[in-house]
């Protein structure tokens, strides 16, 4: 094959595929993927790492950005390899008004029958996907089906049926997983569950901490009520599309780390989600980011299990 290796993951760190091509843990090989010339990941824009990551390896070549800087893509000369990481937080089509911060003007616009073309587009050259999206379904949202307005979640005021994230979310899952079960892909595609978040004191957008520095003990953490929701319904539509793709040749494989992440609210990045937060003002209130990833932390355990399977099937 020319392009034999590639990875998708909406919502996953971008190092965390680098640290698993470049692991030597459990005896793994790094060199193994020498002979693969290319790997494709989709992630979270929010992560805080990415420039480090991607010189886990070695020093990439940058071959591509899209205009928001959000999509790019590495190519790693020595290992024939590239990387890429593609923004597509909903996997369906979807318009967005937000900025950094994740302060919105407007409720997204998403079709719920319209799969992104931006992973749609490379997803029959890819021969290892790694998908994965939740949290963002949690947001205020208008939402169409046939190019026709069907209802919204969290949009008091517009004359419209509140169906709530739980039917979109449902529909969003069902259409990627249709899709795929059906696609005869003959790669390994992984889906990815939501991770749990460990917001104390309030939310994203409104004070919300993570001060925790050790882990948890086993049962000390309990999932969330909407981590809870999320993770039902991924793991219902896993199910469903997991008992027919044997059939069509597809390998479709769950990682879900739920268990092991309850117990770490010491590995987010908590106020650190920008450089020196606390160089001009020690004292300064500054927004945590309790929901995505550290390294060292949780992602090692993540790359062993992915590498594991990727090797030994």
């Amino acid at each position: 094959m020319n392009n034999p290796l590639f990875f998708v993951n909406v919502f996953a760190y971008f190092f965390k595929v680098c640290g698993a091509i470049n692991s030597s843990h459990n005896g793994l090989n790094p060199l193994i993927f020498n002979s693969f010339p290319r790997c494709f990941i989709d992630r979270d824009d929010e992560s805080p790492h990415t420039s480090l990551s991607v010189c886990i390896v070695e020093q990439p070549v940058q071959i591509h950005q899209d205009v928001d800087s959000k999509s790019k893509r590495w190519h790693f000369q020595s290992y024939n390899l590239t990387i890429s990481n593609i923004w597509s937080p909903f996997l369906v089509k979807a318009a967005t008004f937000e900025d950094i911060n994740g302060v919105s003007t407007a409720e997204v616009q998403l079709h719920l029958d319209k799969l992104d073309k931006k992973w749609l587009d490379i997803y029959p050259s890819l021969d290892y996907m790694i998908i994965s999206t939740g949290k963002w379904f949690l947001k205020a949202a208008v939402y169409h089906e046939n190019d026709v307005i069907v209802g919204c979640h969290l949009c008091p005021g517009k004359n419209l049926i509140e169906l709530g994230f739980e039917y979109a979310y449902k529909k969003t899952l069902h259409y990627v997983m249709d899709f795929i079960k059906t696609s005869k892909h003959k790669g390994l595609i992984f889906f990815r569950t939501s991770t749990p978040d460990h917001f104390k004191n309030g939310e994203w957008h409104n004070g919300g901490t993570c001060p925790k520095t050790i882990p948890a003990k086993e049962g000390e953490v309990k999932i969330k009520d909407l981590n809870r929701i999320l993770r039902n319904i991924e793991l219902e539509e896993f199910e469903k599309a997991s008992a027919k793709v044997a059939n069509n040749e597809v390998n479709l494989k769950l990682l879900d780390f739920t268990n092991l992440l309850l117990s770490r609210p010491d590995g987010h990045p908590g106020p650190y989600r920008q450089l020196q937060p606390y160089s001009k003002n020690k004292t300064a209130v500054v927004q945590n980011d309790c929901l995505h990833w550290c390294i060292p932390g949780p992602i090692d355990f993540w790359n062993d299990v992915i590498m594991e399977i990727v090797v030994n099937g």
